[in-house]
């Protein structure tokens, strides 16, 4: 189980962009550390409803709280500086549950030090969910391209080579 905690601010179109990528490459739920917004929550409700499962979208102010929270979770936060994630992904794929920390901001050594794994995506400047959707690509090992949605009422058929 993979759940994305999002910390810091952002546009509305920010926060649904990476709670799709999050949705659409296998993460369970999205924590957002800003206000709440019932027009993201409702967003994400009917999603589940046309494309199926059930994506969980939840607001936390207090990201140490939520950290705590997740006691039986390996936490990794992802960053510039970190180990590059081709070193350390194999490790991290053997736990089973995992609290995926990405951030609107620059990174935090007082997030670091409450993480498992600090884990660098690139060491170029890239958005939060370009580092969550590569995470989750390397975690499923591309597994996640084949996921079907329980429930869906909306199926793309994909074109035949």
């Amino acid at each position: 189980m993979i759940t994305v905690l999002v910390l810091g601010k952002s546009s509305y179109e920010n926060l649904k962009d990476v709670a799709l990528a999050s949705r659409a490459f296998g993460a369970n739920s999205i924590i957002f550390t800003t206000n709440y917004n019932s027009k993201l929550v409702r967003y994400f409700k009917t999603i589940n409803s046309k494309w199926g499962g059930n994506f969980e979208v939840r607001f936390e102010k207090d990201w140490r709280a939520e950290i705590s929270r997740k006691k039986n979770y390996e936490k990794v936060y992802l960053t510039m500086d970190g180990v590059p994630i081709n070193k350390i992904i194999y490790r991290i794929k053997t736990y089973k549950n995992i609290l995926l920390i990405a951030s609107f901001q620059n990174a935090q050594r007082s997030v670091k030090e409450a993480v498992d794994f600090n884990v660098s995506i690139t060491t170029q400047p890239h958005s939060t969910v370009s580092s969550v959707a590569v995470f989750m690509h390397m975690f499923y090992s591309g597994r996640e391209l084949a996921i079907r949605f329980k429930n869906a009422k909306h199926k793309i058929k994909q074109a035949k080579i």
